[in-house]
């Protein structure tokens, strides 16, 4: 009984307040389920007789299609992930411990500083890059080839 009052406005209200939390959560996600049902505020505004049942079964098949949609084609990048990225480039690199404060290392490459473990490590050591974990290297005692 209570959805046979279903109509546009509703619809059109449920997708802005989807929406609205989506500014304060930053998930991506909200945001085409929002979508999905303006979407759907706007077909059902133009035909009025349709019923309750294929309403919400057409939002739910716009929801699940648009969020595939979006995770395929614009996938949501964080800091985090470019961090990763950069760090497994590094690879193979030789860099210098610059400090270690409270079993934090950090060490130089480059002209930036990055997160180190993997080994026993000093100020001032010469230290191989041979692995990444998230955007902190892992690295191990640079030895010298001949």
């Amino acid at each position: 009984m209570l959805l046979d009052n279903l109509n546009y406005l509703h619809w059109l209200v449920f997708g802005l307040v989807l929406i609205i939390i989506e500014l304060f959560l930053w998930s991506m996600f909200l945001l085409w389920i929002g979508t999905s049902a303006i979407t759907i505020s706007i077909v059902f505004y133009l035909y009025p007789e349709v019923s309750w049942g294929l309403q919400v079964l057409s939002f739910i098949l716009l929801s699940a299609v648009s969020t595939f949609l979006a995770k395929k084609y614009f996938p949501v990048k964080t800091v985090d992930d470019e961090l990763s990225l950069n760090s497994k480039a590094h690879i193979g690199k030789e860099c210098t411990v610059v400090s270690i404060e409270n079993n934090i290392v950090k060490v130089r490459l480059g002209e930036s500083l990055w997160f180190a473990k993997g080994c026993e490590m000093s100020v001032g050591q010469k230290v191989q890059i041979i692995d990444t974990d998230s955007s902190t290297l892992i690295v191990e005692p640079f030895k010298e080839t001949s």
